[in-house]
C-alpha cells in the first residue's frame, strides 16, 4: 500500500466521530487498554463462566451434535 493510500486512511480516522469504528480500529491495531472482558456486563461474564465451568465438567454438547440437531430441526435433513 502506498503512502498516500495510508494517509487517506488516517485522514478519514482522524475526520470519523464514529466512537464505535474508532474502538474497533483501536482494538485492530493493538491499542486498546482495556480488555473487553472489563466492558461486559456482570450477568454476562458470569453467563460466560458458569458455560465454561459446565464445559469444564464434561456438560458441554459436541459441535458435531449441535450441528446435526440444527440441521434435522430447521434444515430437515
Amino acid at each position: 500500500m502506498d503512502i498516500s493510500s495510508k494517509y487517506k486512511i488516517v485522514e478519514k480516522i482522524i475526520q470519523s466521530n464514529d466512537e464505535g469504528l474508532l474502538n474497533e480500529i483501536n482494538a485492530l491495531l493493538g491499542l486498546a487498554k482495556n480488555d473487553f472482558w472489563d466492558d461486559l456486563p456482570n450477568e454476562i461474564k458470569e453467563g460466560i463462566n458458569q458455560a465454561k465451568e459446565q464445559l469444564q465438567n464434561g456438560e458441554g454438547i459436541a459441535h458435531s451434535q449441535v450441528m446435526a440437531d440444527v440441521k434435522k430441526r430447521f434444515l430437515n435433513k
